[in-house]
């Protein structure tokens, strides 16, 4: 994986718009400066949800001033990673000298931490749910579903490479590419507080490929790889470790809406607490930890992507959780 930059600016050679939004789920907007422009956290009226920055302060909603306070003007680069939280840059020998670059959130990647908490004691699980991304369209994007989308960038190939098994691109071909294909999105359960007694394999923790496409996964011998082999006409081993990702999202079919079919992207299981809401029912609380970047080892993660626009959009659902 070759260490690239993502600056988020006009004047920047690269370019990143990142956007999480929806009326009823959090959203924000990366925009063209080097600072986040927007983004918003809110629940559906039916979900009884309520999400926090700091674990004190809930509300249906969180403004823009709360987040663009934490994220604060990140410079994005691409990273890999295994865990979903613990990320590594590895540096391609076409320069000379060792290239060591630390991967720090809101700096070179973007990184939330929300509290989430529920009044209702059955619907205690957080799922993320209903990817629409291969059905949108960037200039016409749905108040609902969870969705990563991107304009695309139009790119002139100065070299012959292998794209695909099957396919390769010649030099002079025109393409356009899509940042949306080498994005990955981490959800990391976090222990609620010390009051929270639950095992570090108990916590819920995924990567997702919004892309839905493994055969264009990670550190694949054609698409990116292969251009920056030819272009730079050098060898270079790829990682021999796989990184698990899951290509789908849970689904909700059972008649009973809130029982879902399995836990592909369960993202928290919130826990009982002692705090209780004015009807002195006692709130289930849970924290997670969102990661999104460029996958540095994608298939898709040429050096046209970076200037590209992205959109992104989660939607969250609560529901049983499956032992009940």
């Amino acid at each position: 994986m070759m260490v690239k930059k993502l600056y988020i600016a006009i004047l920047a050679m690269i370019l990143l718009v990142v956007t999480l939004a929806t009326s009823t789920f959090a959203w924000a907007i990366i925009a063209e400066t080097n600072r986040v422009d927007g983004f918003n956290i809110t629940a559906r009226q039916d979900s009884n949800l309520e999400f926090s920055l700091d674990g004190i302060n809930y509300s249906s909603e969180i403004n823009e001033q709360q987040i663009n306070a934490i994220i604060g003007e990140a410079k994005l680069m691409d990273w890999t990673t295994y865990d979903g939280q613990t990320f590594t840059g590895t540096t391609i020998p076409f320069v000379e000298g060792v290239l060591d670059f630390e991967a720090v959130p809101n700096k070179n990647y973007i990184q939330l931490v929300l509290y989430v908490r529920t009044s209702s004691a059955m619907y205690t699980d957080l799922y993320l749910v209903n990817n629409v991304s291969q059905s949108v369209s960037y200039d016409a994007l749905p108040n609902t579903g969870t969705y990563v989308t991107s304009r695309g960038v139009n790119y002139r190939a100065p070299i012959t490479y292998q794209y695909s098994p099957t396919m390769t691109v010649f030099e002079g071909e025109v393409r356009t590419y899509y940042a949306k294909d080498a994005v990955r999105v981490s959800f990391v359960e976090m222990l609620y507080d010390d009051t929270d007694t639950r095992l570090e394999s108990e916590l819920n923790r995924f990567i997702w490929d919004p892309s839905g496409n493994p055969a264009r996964g990670f550190a694949k011998t054609f698409g990116a790889t292969d251009f920056i082999k030819q272009y730079h006409n050098l060898y270079f081993e790829l990682p021999t470790e796989e990184q698990t990702v899951t290509y789908g999202l849970t689904t909700f079919t059972d008649p009973n809406a809130y029982l879902p079919d399995n836990q592909l992207s369960r993202v928290a299981s919130l826990v009982e607490s002692d705090e209780v809401n004015n009807q002195n029912r006692n709130y289930h609380i849970g924290k997670f930890m969102i990661n999104f970047w460029v996958e540095g080892w994608d298939a898709d993660a040429f050096d046209a992507v970076f200037d590209d626009e992205l959109q992104i959009q989660f939607e969250f659902q609560s529901g049983l959780p499956l032992d009940n």
